[in-house]
């Protein structure tokens, strides 16, 4: 997968409210690529809040996941940001995502990082 690609992906977890099986097999196919060594659940539950956060913690555990939003009758405006020490100002990668679905905020947040960290 080139960069283009995950930017797609990316922009489409950051702004669509609802996301089909399809377009979460994308992301499910682009975090494999991205996080080789993280299992993942099956694309029709990966967006869950749960399991992003499980994505999450095992791709980067011990660090630190900020989640800022304000939940809202149709949707929410969450951020999620991923820090490797929130104590200090020198991490050298920081993941953010916001969409309005917690789940794909952090899914989002977590797509960044390992972008950050691959190039």
């Amino acid at each position: 997968m080139k960069d283009p690609e995950l930017d797609v992906l990316i922009a489409e977890l950051e702004s669509a409210q609802d996301i089909s099986i399809a377009e979460f097999d994308g992301v499910s196919r682009a975090l494999a690529f991205l996080l080789p060594d993280v299992t993942q659940p099956a694309p029709e539950r990966l967006g869950t809040s749960d399991n992003a956060l499980r994505i999450a913690d095992d791709a980067y555990p011990n660090w630190s996941v900020h989640i800022r939003g304000r939940a809202n009758d149709r949707d929410g405006h969450w951020q999620c940001t991923l820090r490797e020490d929130d104590s200090r100002d020198s991490d050298a990668a920081i993941g953010v995502g916001r969409s309005p679905v917690l789940g794909q905020a952090i899914l989002a947040a977590v797509m960044r990082l390992a972008m950050a960290q691959k190039s």
